[in-house]
């Protein structure tokens, strides 16, 4: 074994990890195998990623690697010299494919196309007219003008066509870089290339059991917004998003529940199905705000579940909702809202004519804080509250990893803000925070005593925290323990080590939450967008 291997998980989108190879950043090691994949193993490829499946990591290591032309998805890449290029021990397939097909020309072997008729991924250039290169479905911009080349779609079809899209650049791949190798890179590459259990056929079943068509009315936009990988929707919630897109501004939104169903079946057909169909407008563009601008990745974790309807209210009726200023001081609001009749009664009056006016309205009746005042409540232990929301948000921040294998099936090592393992982990109800000290050791319920990660028993996480730092102690700078805590917990000095973690979290939390919520900064004419901490030692005069 090589003295001091290394390594690192980190995740990229599909649009980085191609940026990062166009860059030069790969390089093929010489006992990379040629590209041999045929059409239905391309096809499913791309069918892994729209549907959201795990399609495996990259594994490469890090080494010198000198100016050389590099051939990767049919593309020739000019590498400069790299002191730290990363040489493509398994995924060159992969990788190759999702190039070579990210900017295929109309008659490139690369072409992998999406059959709108048939609704899956052919290997191969458009044959007709309703066929969607994956070159054109990943730029925004020639998704559009295809679109528009089309007129006899329906409005349905091309949103499907945006969702689509947008899972695409989004998906993320984790990438383990190895260093310090030597000779250990040949037993790596063996293994990983002969090792790997077969799917049984309930596993294929399972995974290829999904509807023929989509599902409509209420079930339909629960099913639009799980596709997206944002979680799933109660029928009360999809009923108040509809009727929050279908009603006027002008009027009051009626209260989650029996009387936002009682709303909804109270529509003739045809009000059912246009509103329907503005809700899941407005959902794929707030699910994308609240994800790219809130920086709230699933359903579950809104710090307040009205958020979502009141959101699509916005985006529904109100101007200018691309406008910066609206965009950040909505974002505040989302990280401030509580529970408390004033702010819900102020969420579900009659919006303002622009974002900008209904986000500063919005913001009115939200609790009021100096800035850095926000202390994170420890004690809650579960997403039953906002508090313990935004505990799990703070903490996620930090881009934790699993510590050991557990039973939601997230292996060792990979990052838990992979859509790959959030979204099932968050999907399935279960904990999101799990204790690595002993049942026996009579500690009060705080969190310190815990980690963000999927059920574990206690002993086991212990044992894999332990792992982690002698192999590699950053992954446990993801879960905030520092070289002191770490020294804390080889000892057994559990007492010591959650008090420890409690001002840390203390910390770690409450800056994450005071970078969204922006407690005491005015609401001013310009956006401050930045997270720097400079940005964050105080208010301004924006």
């Amino acid at each position: 074994m090589a003295k001091g291997t290394q390594q690192r998980v980190l995740v990229f989108s599909l649009e980085d990890l191609v940026r990062q190879g166009l860059a030069g950043r790969f390089r093929s090691s010489f006992f990379s195998r040629p590209m041999v994949w045929g059409p239905s193993q391309i096809e499913q490829l791309f069918d892994s990623f729209a549907r959201g499946f795990p399609v495996g990591q990259l594994v490469v290591y890090e080494a010198p690697a000198p100016a050389q032309d590099v051939e990767i998805g049919g593309t020739t890449i000019h590498a400069s010299e790299d002191s730290r290029a990363w040489l493509l021990i398994d995924g060159l397939q992969r990788l190759s494919t999702l190039i070579g097909a990210w900017r295929a020309s109309d008659d490139s072997p690369y072409a992998v196309c999406y059959d709108l008729e048939r609704q899956r991924f052919v290997a191969g250039p458009a044959r007709h007219p309703l066929m969607l290169p994956v070159s054109a479905a990943v730029h925004p911009t020639w998704l559009e003008e295809w679109l528009e080349d089309r007129p006899f779609l329906s409005e349905a079809e091309k949103a499907d066509l945006r969702t689509l899209s947008s899972t695409l650049i989004n998906y993320s791949i984790p990438v383990t870089v190895m260093m310090n190798l030597g000779d250990d890179r040949y037993e790596l590459f063996q293994r990983l290339n002969q090792s790997g259990a077969s799917l049984t056929k309930t596993d294929i079943e399972r995974a290829q059991s999904r509807p023929k068509e989509r599902p409509r009315g209420l079930q339909g936009i629960a099913h639009s917004v799980e596709t997206q990988g944002f979680g799933r929707m109660s029928p009360e919630v999809a009923a108040s998003c509809v009727v929050a897109a279908a009603r006027s501004g002008r009027s009051q939104l009626p209260p989650a529940g029996v009387e936002t169903l009682y709303a909804y079946e109270s529509m003739s057909v045809i009000e059912q199905t246009k509103a329907e169909h503005r809700a899941r407008q407005a959902l794929r563009r707030v699910i994308d705000y609240i994800r790219q601008t809130a920086r709230i990745p699933h359903l579950r974790l809104l710090p307040q579940p009205e958020v979502l309807v009141v959101l699509v209210r916005t985006f529904t009726h109100c101007r200018h909702t691309d406008d910066p200023r609206a965009r950040e001081l909505l974002r505040r609001w989302v990280w401030r809202a509580d529970s408390s009749p004033q702010t819900i009664e102020t969420a579900y009056a009659p919006v303002a004519p622009t974002a900008f006016e209904e986000a500063q309205r919005l913001l009115a009746s939200a609790p009021l804080r100096e800035a850095h005042r926000y202390r994170a409540d420890l004690s809650a232990l579960n997403l039953s509250s906002a508090a313990g929301r935004l505990n799990a948000l703070g903490m996620l921040h930090a881009w934790p990893v699993a510590v050991a294998n557990n039973p939601m099936g997230v292996p060792a090592g990979f990052p838990l803000e992979a859509p790959q393992a959030l979204t099932p982990w968050l999907d399935s109800g279960a904990d999101v925070f799990s204790s690595f000290v002993p049942q026996s050791y009579g500690q009060r319920l705080s969190l310190g005593c815990f980690l963000l990660h999927p059920p574990a028993p206690a002993a086991i996480l212990r044992e894999g925290l332990l792992e982690l730092a002698g192999s590699d102690i950053s992954a446990l700078h993801h879960h905030l323990f520092d070289a002191h805590q770490i020294q804390l917990l080889d000892e057994g000095r559990l007492l010591e080590l959650v008090e420890q973690r409690e001002r840390t979290l203390q910390e770690t939390i409450g800056k994450r939450v005071q970078s969204f919520a922006r407690w005491g900064f005015r609401e001013g004419r310009r956006p401050t967008l930045s997270d720097t901490p400079k940005d964050l030692n105080g208010p301004t005069n924006n």
